[in-house]
């Protein structure tokens, strides 16, 4: 029997021969609402047309989810671990491959990798690149990627390592600034582009148009976290009608002139502080929040993080070493402020 599911645009994921849809779907937030809620938005997601689906072994439940969610169906599935050891993470695929209820992961990715000391701890003789080429040769996995957030990181690795097919990276509507840089490499050496974040951590006002956006720019899929069916139904329609009209790229450059001066990139180019406020991490702590939920930070050292705010002399050290130019010292007072009205955040 013919399948129903609708159509949508697809495009080759880097040098491998998938053809992954335009939107896919971002595991992060299924791991903080009740299974049937994830499952559900997990398996709409499926039946609307998307067939690329994203979790790691760090996201606690999502793997497990989308692994009872799908099975038994065809799907093109990427997972991920910051295990930087080869047994560590030859280990993990076990692990992941159990949870997805797979016999091969499409994509297994090396998750998190942000400066070059994490990338040569991967390239290592005995780092994670030798598991993942075993389990590759054993079948295990077909391909193998790299995610982190610092993309000269990123373009270190694309020129160093042949056996990367995608490179995950945040892109949205503020955070833009591979198309200039990463993205032209990655069209180079045929490394397919995984945009995360494109609503940029649910800071954007219009996730549907924010995701719209970037499914028009040159990536390969942008991978939206959905946690409910009902966010699933207002997102992935986007990808039926690719093109911007007139109307939308203004509303576009509306959100952009609201968030472009607020919105910490996460380079962490104003690190260290020489007062020992970890800004990056308190800049970041909303997303946090709202994706992986309160519990999930606290366990990262949230109540550390935010009692740094207390060292904050406002000594203007990290103004000029922002590319961006954002107003460190204001943003953070308004990310303390915000914590201060989470009751659990808010502990002695």
């Amino acid at each position: 029997m013919p399948s129903t599911r609708p159509m949508l645009p697809t495009r080759r994921l880097g040098k491998t021969d998938l053809e992954v849809t335009v939107i896919g779907f971002g595991g992060i937030p299924i791991q903080i609402v009740p299974e049937q809620d994830a499952i559900a938005a997990v398996r709409r997601t499926f039946d609307l047309g998307v067939n690329f689906f994203d979790t790691a072994r760090g996201y606690t439940n999502s793997e497990e989810r989308i692994g009872k969610a799908l099975a038994g169906q065809d799907y093109i599935v990427a997972t991920k671990s910051g295990n930087r050891e080869a047994e560590g993470i030859y280990e993990d695929v076990a692990t992941s491959l159990a949870n997805l209820r797979r016999d091969r992961i499409d994509l297994f990715q090396f998750h998190g990798v942000n400066d070059d000391d994490q990338l040569a701890q991967v390239l290592a003789p005995y780092g994670a690149l030798a598991g993942l080429r075993r389990a590759r040769g054993e079948g295990k996995i077909a391909h193998i990627g790299i995610t982190g957030h610092r993309r000269e990181t990123l373009m270190n690795a694309v020129k160093q390592c042949d056996d990367l097919t995608t490179v995950q990276v945040p892109f949205n509507l503020v955070e833009s600034d591979i198309r200039d840089t990463l993205i032209p490499l990655c069209q180079e050496r045929d490394v397919g582009v995984i945009a995360m974040k494109p609503v940029g951590g649910g800071n954007f006002t219009n996730a549907p148009l924010a995701i719209k956006w970037c499914i028009n720019q040159p990536i390969t899929v942008a991978i939206p976290g959905m946690a409910t069916a009902e966010e699933v139904e207002q997102d992935v329609p986007v990808a039926r009608e690719m093109g911007l009209t007139a109307g939308e790229q203004a509303l576009l450059e509306q959100m952009r002139s609201e968030l472009d001066q607020r919105t910490c990139r996460r380079c962490r180019y104003c690190e260290p502080c020489p007062q020992g406020v970890q800004i990056s991490s308190l800049l970041h702590g909303r997303s946090v929040v709202r994706r992986m939920g309160v519990e999930r930070w606290k366990e990262w050292g949230a109540l550390d993080i935010i009692a740094s705010v207390d060292l904050c002399t406002e000594c203007g050290e990290c103004l000029p070493k922002c590319p961006y130019n954002l107003p460190i010292p204001e943003l953070i007072r308004e990310h303390a402020a915000y914590f201060r009205t989470i009751p659990e955040l808010a502990e002695d």
